[in-house]
């Protein structure tokens, strides 16, 4: 009988330990994962950033970990499952280009393509030197002088498109890529 092969996925939660708020820790995520029947799971840096193996579709294995956190954490959080070839995708495609610093170009995830109404409306607005572009449901932004003071934000685009997001930086991108290379 031929063993099933296990998918590797990237898995973000969102809005995960920011602010003090929604706190999870990852051993012990992690240590729960494990316990519900992933494998090799590993999360990166704190911010809900987990790797695993499953032999179930992207889909379930959402729902699974959605009710797990849910379950174990008393956290209900959005969870989104990519692969592979979704981060490299997005990486591939960035549409902003320039001499960029990675700490200030985000990757946002969206549930849906957002309105593209919507959408217009949110590029008439002037964002000063912030830029945004859309590629199917990736969200790219870039902010020069950093997040702290910026204007545009998962939470902005979540209120203007009527979306849910999930985002990160170029470099958390970069290094999610990698490890599911070598997982």
């Amino acid at each position: 009988m031929k063993e099933q092969k296990q998918t590797t996925y990237i898995v973000l939660l969102r809005a995960v330990n920011v602010s003090g708020k929604n706190m999870i820790k990852m051993a012990e995520l992690r240590q729960e994962l494990q316990v519900a029947g992933f494998s090799n799971v590993i999360t990166y840096i704190q911010s809900g950033n987990i790797l695993l193996k499953s032999l179930e579709p992207a889909d379930i294995v959402a729902g699974k970990v959605k009710v797990l956190i849910e379950d174990k954490f008393g956290l209900t959080l959005e969870v989104f499952v990519l692969d592979r070839s979704f981060l490299q995708k997005a990486l591939d495609k960035i549409p902003i280009k320039g001499k960029l610093a990675p700490n200030h170009l985000f990757i946002t995830v969206l549930n849906k393509e957002p309105d593209k109404a919507l959408l217009e409306k949110v590029k008439a607005i002037d964002h000063a030197d912030e830029t945004f572009d859309i590629v199917e449901n990736i969200l790219y932004f870039y902010l020069p002088n950093g997040a702290a003071r910026a204007k545009m934000s998962n939470n902005y685009f979540e209120k203007k498109l009527h979306v849910i997001a999930t985002g990160r930086n170029l470099n958390t991108y970069q290094k999610l890529l990698e490890l599911a290379e070598n997982f």
